[in-house]
C-alpha cells in the first residue's frame, strides 16, 4: 500500500519527525494539544496521515506489512494471521478518549502483546 506510506512519509517530513518512539510520543502530544481545533473533516484528515505514520513506526520497528483485514475491512498492520495492529483505529480513540487511548501506550505496548521483538538495524544504518 504504497499511498499509506507515502502519507506516512509526508508526515514524517513535513513534522521533521522518525519512524522511532519519541516521535510517536510526539504525535501522541500533537492529538492532545489539536484535537479540539478541527472539525469533523478535518480531523479525518488528520487520523488518516496520523494513522498512517504510526503504522509505519510500527512497520519500521516491529515489522508487520500493511493489509486490509479481510474480516473487517480494515487496514492494518499485520504481523500474521492472528496478529494485527490498528493504528488508524488508535489514532481515531485517542481523538475521541484522550490519553486513555494513547497511541504512545499503543506503540510501545506491541511487543508485550504480540511477543515481538524490536527490529534491529544494520550498525552501519544510521
Amino acid at each position: 500500500m504504497k499511498e499509506l506510506e507515502n502519507l506516512a512519509e509526508l508526515v514524517k517530513t513535513e513534522l521533521s519527525l522518525k519512524y522511532d518512539t519519541d516521535s510517536v510520543k510526539f504525535i501522541e502530544g500533537f492529538i492532545e494539544r489539536n484535537k479540539n481545533s478541527f472539525d469533523k473533516e478535518q480531523s479525518q484528515g488528520l487520523i488518516n496521515s496520523l494513522g498512517s505514520f504510526l503504522g509505519q513506526c510500527i512497520i519500521e520497528n516491529y515489522g508487520g506489512q500493511w493489509q486490509t483485514d479481510n474480516e473487517t475491512g480494515w487496514i492494518a498492520v499485520v504481523f500474521d494471521n492472528n496478529n494485527k495492529a490498528y493504528p488508524f483505529a488508535k489514532v481515531s480513540k485517542q481523538f475521541d478518549n484522550g490519553l486513555e487511548d494513547s497511541v504512545y501506550s499503543f506503540y510501545t505496548g506491541i511487543p508485550t502483546v504480540f511477543k515481538l521483538y524490536k527490529k534491529k538495524k544494520a550498525w552501519w544504518k544510521f
